[in-house]
């Protein structure tokens, strides 16, 4: 699809910018390196200062939204193409299909073969009930709050976590405030579905109320 091949590696962060900024508009572009540098500081936040880590935590920001731009034809080509199943649900929730897609080109055209990397793309949308570890969570929240973000949604979620991070004593208590906030996000989006009377994939009402079951018995 991409014909790279695996010829560019995934953990080459300059020529993955290179090729993904010619599938992507120029705003796009823009919330992808600022979610790379979101997602960066972040790890920080949460002491996830492995190298390791950061970089892989930096190939899934870089590439989750390279098919954000398809058409929904080419995003059925895709899934076609490297098997990828999909639900009626899928297929009616229109804009979760690029988090499927940008994790398969991934892996396979990419080879980031590392899990945290396919799952973090795969799950930056709707979030997950497995496969939702920090690392996901990460990639998750920088693509929600990263600053060119002007949503107001986005905005009160960037608001919020920056609130509550900075009472947060250890990481522990910061790791909480991790899943406190992208509650939040997730009731903010949700909410806006319900306004906007637009469908509600059923995964993300599963992570939302997996979500609320875990903080309410991890006080």
């Amino acid at each position: 699809m991409f014909c790279n091949k695996k010829k560019i590696d995934y953990s080459d962060h300059d020529k993955l910018r290179a090729i993904v900024r010619n599938f992507v508009k120029e705003a796009r572009y823009e919330h992808i390196l600022a979610m790379e540098s979101e997602a960066v500081k972040l790890a920080g936040i949460f002491g996830e200062t492995d190298a390791d880590f950061v970089n892989k935590l930096k190939s899934a920001a870089l590439l989750h939204d390279i098919t954000k731009e398809f058409s929904l034809e080419r995003q059925f080509e895709i899934c076609e193409k490297y098997k990828i199943k999909l639900t009626d649900e899928d297929r009616t929730v229109e804009k979760v299909l690029h988090a499927k897609t940008a994790a398969y080109i991934a892996l396979l055209e990419f080879g980031a073969e590392d899990d945290r990397v396919f799952w973090g793309i795969y799950n930056h949308t709707l979030g997950g009930l497995e496969n939702f570890q920090t690392f996901a969570k990460i990639i998750y929240l920088a693509d929600y709050i990263e600053p060119t973000r002007t949503f107001i949604d986005c905005v009160e979620v960037q608001a919020y976590f920056y609130g509550k991070i900075a009472e947060a004593k250890n990481i522990k208590a910061k790791l909480r405030v991790l899943d406190e906030t992208i509650l939040y996000s997730m009731n903010k989006t949700i909410e806006t579905l319900i306004r906007d009377n637009l469908a509600i994939h059923s995964d993300a009402v599963k992570c939302r109320n997996n979500f609320v079951y875990s903080l309410s018995h991890n006080v």
